[in-house]
């Protein structure tokens, strides 16, 4: 009759455990083949997965975008490897993305579990435990960043193999060469699934193993010797591995106004948003909130609501802190995480004022200046200046680790209550606090299910015409280039090389390997040289094909169908390159695609070819006036191009030559704009007949402060044998001294040449 009640427990328990796990996986829409957590991410990821698989089972670079280097995924290995891998199995990339987020989301169910189980609960209030972490807002609202979601989820699993490794040398248990590995494999999956919680899990774990050196003092020399250069190591091989492969140290940090502008107001945190969590909408206690109102993005106020939490976590520390060694250690990492996510400022109910929207429009607006705060926080040095910290722009996220420390005391409560009446009251309100994290499930569910038909959607309303039209293998410009999400999944899709890519990390990375002509085109703008960078990028063989989709690449990945926005502003750019007699167009209804005729196709790359183009293309204006880098035709031999401008990199040569355009004869002033703190053998010349002909040469003065930016300025005459110079060219150069910002010149005529 026991063995009897045993096994029906032992039946309920693994029930109750498989319920709650399927409840999870329903929660954050990681149910295959009915739904996918995400649209945006999931074609960005299994872009990656399907450009590795690819190539082969062992490849982590992507090579049919971003070219003509292979990609790095800037962050998610750990997911996209995964993918590609259930894509060679057969799943359509949809369903294996969702199968993907689905095992970690289990492994992540697991690590919460075990962390419950290491505490002293039973099986089945472990379950109840893990339930409570795995449907908080702050994984599944985070669905639309992938991996930022799975990272977080999966701080328990994370913090359980350092917790086990570090009280087995407290307790002095022998333990095993697998535990060891254990720690360094944990510590690998973090930093290739997400850099954000792998910071959190490095300094939270950092902090224990100070805490517990504390507080076990007759454990110190075990720890010392043992612990501390295994956890040393273990993230120090973590964090060099991500650094060969991405090739960097790290990216670069955002300026603090950034880090200030996606800080944690504490209003999010008492207050729930509408239209997220179905508990506060039915009692009308959420309330509006927008980008047009606040600092950051949705994310922000969307997945940080945490004051039932919170509160119920400092009464569990209230009354376990003197039964457990462990308490006080999570107080500190809670209220640590929500410190450090409330940024360099503290915030509260921080709204940007009407000036703001217009002195700053679209993203810039989103940038929180210092004087708009109530007050500083005194953590901006680490952001500032600490490696890791500094690129943990969207700081509200350590909002995440505050969570996580809340919700470990609530489960040592749960331990220590033994008592039928206070375990009872743990328990419900357990169930409050699940209730509290839910959103509208029938509404998510329906946006769940919509992501999957979407991605469906994209396959046969764009691939399947593209497939047509492209052939695999062909190199292929989207143009004007933005951050194009949905290139990521075209590219390997189709089976065509693009240098396109999605992510913006990802973008500045590749943006420095392009070709020249490529390079010239500026970010999102159809500029006077478009047409006639088209054209050179066909000719000169750079590209087989240039396709100007119709709409936005970054929000089409987000969103399918979409509007097509651009296709009017198209026509002038087609009708133009429809007057040279070297290209065939062939619009269609969400895109228009430019070749090279047949008839031309064998000669690309010739000289043959590029004088007939020449000799096509309009004359430019006798009124020549360039400006924004990357110019026109204008290259550059050293420097870096960011946000408009050029850079000096403490190399010597050429920050600016060509563009080798023709140019009437005539008086002209030439302008250079920038700004210079220190010059010392920079000039400016204007030549032809590739540097041969020289009509003008100005050294390059500092600027300050007070002045115009004006670097060089003076007038030049171009008086040639023949009517008009056909490859004028403007050329900056620097020595490897230099420090200076170009954002303009300036070639204006100011007088025709005189008529005999």
């Amino acid at each position: 009759m026991e063995k009897r009640s045993c096994k029906i427990n032992r039946l309920m328990v693994g029930l109750l455990t498989v319920l709650a796990w399927a409840f999870m996986l329903f929660i954050n829409g990681a149910v295959p083949f009915l739904a996918s957590p995400t649209l945006g991410q999931a074609v960005w990821t299994t872009g990656f997965a399907l450009s590795f698989i690819q190539d082969s089972l062992l490849s982590i670079h992507a090579t049919n975008f971003g070219n003509p280097n292979p990609a790095s995924i800037a962050f998610g290995l750990a997911g996209a490897y995964p993918t590609g891998i259930l894509i060679s199995l057969g799943l359509h990339p949809a369903d294996a993305y969702t199968f993907m987020v689905a095992i970690w989301l289990t492994v992540a169910f697991y690590g919460a579990w075990r962390i419950g189980s290491f505490l002293g609960l039973s099986p089945a209030l472990t379950s109840l435990g893990a339930l409570l972490w795995t449907s908080t807002p702050v994984i599944w609202a985070h669905a639309g960043y992938s991996m930022v979601s799975l990272g977080i989820a999966m701080l328990p699993f994370y913090f359980s193999v350092v917790i086990n490794f570090l009280f087995k040398i407290v307790n002095k248990v022998r333990f095993s060469f697998k535990s060891v590995i254990g720690y360094f494999i944990v510590s690998i999956i973090a930093v290739f699934m997400d850099g954000y919680t792998f910071m959190m899990f490095a300094f939270g774990s950092s902090i224990l193993g100070c805490y517990i050196l504390i507080q076990y003092k007759e454990s110190r020399p075990y720890l010392i010797k043992r612990a501390i250069p295994i956890h040393a190591l273990s993230f120090s091989l973590a964090y060099g591995l991500y650094a060969l492969y991405i090739g960097k140290a790290s990216y670069n940090p955002a300026p603090l106004d950034f880090f200030r502008g996606w800080g944690l107001d504490l209003s999010f945190i008492a207050v729930p948003t509408r239209g997220i969590l179905w508990l506060w909408d039915t009692l009308g206690l959420s309330v509006s909130r927008s980008d047009a109102q606040f600092f950051g993005d949705g994310s922000v106020w969307i997945t940080t609501f945490s004051l039932p939490l919170i509160i119920m976590g400092i009464i569990a520390w209230l009354l376990t802190r003197k039964g457990s060694r462990l308490a006080t250690y999570f107080l500190i990492i809670a209220l640590l995480g929500f410190y450090m996510a409330l940024g360099p400022s503290l915030k509260i109910n921080s709204t940007k004022p009407d000036s703001l929207q217009i002195e700053r429009p679209n993203q810039m607006s989103a940038l929180m200046p210092s004087n708009l705060a109530v007050a500083p926080t005194g953590n901006e040095i680490l952001f500032e200046h600490v490696p890791g910290f500094n690129n943990m722009r969207a700081v509200y996220r350590w909002s995440a680790l505050g969570m996580f420390g809340f919700w470990a005391l609530i489960l040592l409560l749960l331990v220590q209550k033994r008592s039928s009446n206070a375990r009872y009251i743990v328990i419900v309100t357990i169930g409050f606090l699940i209730l509290n994290n839910l959103p509208n499930l029938s509404h998510q569910w329906q946006v769940y299910q919509n992501n999957r038909s979407m991605f469906l959607q994209i396959d046969n309303d764009l691939v399947k015409p593209l497939s047509q039209e492209l052939r695999p293998g062909e190199k292929v410009a989207f143009l004007p280039y933005r951050n194009d999400f949905l290139v990521n999944y075209l590219a390997p899709t189709l089976g065509i090389q693009t240098f396109n890519i999605g992510g913006d990390k990802n973008l500045e990375e590749a943006r420095k390997n392009w070709p020249e002509i490529m390079q010239g085109f500026k970010m999102g703008q159809l500029d006077p040289g478009f047409s006639g960078r088209i054209a050179l990028l066909l000719t000169e063989g750079e590209a087989t094909a240039v396709v100007l989709p119709y709409f936005d690449m970054l929000l089409a990945a987000h969103y399918w169908p979409i509007e097509n926005c651009y296709q009017t502003e198209f026509e002038p750019i087609l009708q133009e390159i429809e007057a040279y007699k070297l290209f065939e167009v062939d619009p269609s209804q969400q895109y228009a695609l430019i070749r090279l005729k047949p008839l031309y196709n064998a000669q690309a790359g010739s000289s043959t070819l590029s004088a007939i183009l020449l000799s096509e293309m309009k004359r430019l204006p006798s009124n020549l006036k360039i400006v924004d880098f990357p110019f026109d035709f204008t290259f550059h031999q050293v420097g870096r191009v960011e946000n408009g401008a050029i850079y000096t990199t403490g190399e010597t040569g050429f920050l600016c030559y060509g563009p080798y355009v023709s140019l009437n004869s005539g008086q002209y002033r030439l302008t250079v704009e920038g700004e210079a703190s220190f010059v010392d053998n920079a000039w400016v010349d204007v030549v032809s007949h590739k540097g041969t002909h020289q009509y003008a040469k100005f050294p390059l003065s500092t600027t300050s402060s007070d002045s115009s930016n004006v670097l060089a300025s003076g007038e030049l005459t171009i008086n040639e044998y023949v009517e008009d110079i056909e490859d004028i060219e403007v050329r900056i150069y620097v020595s490897a001294s230099d420090t200076m910002r170009l954002d303009k010149y300036e070639l204006v005529q100011i007088k025709p040449k005189d008529k005999k």
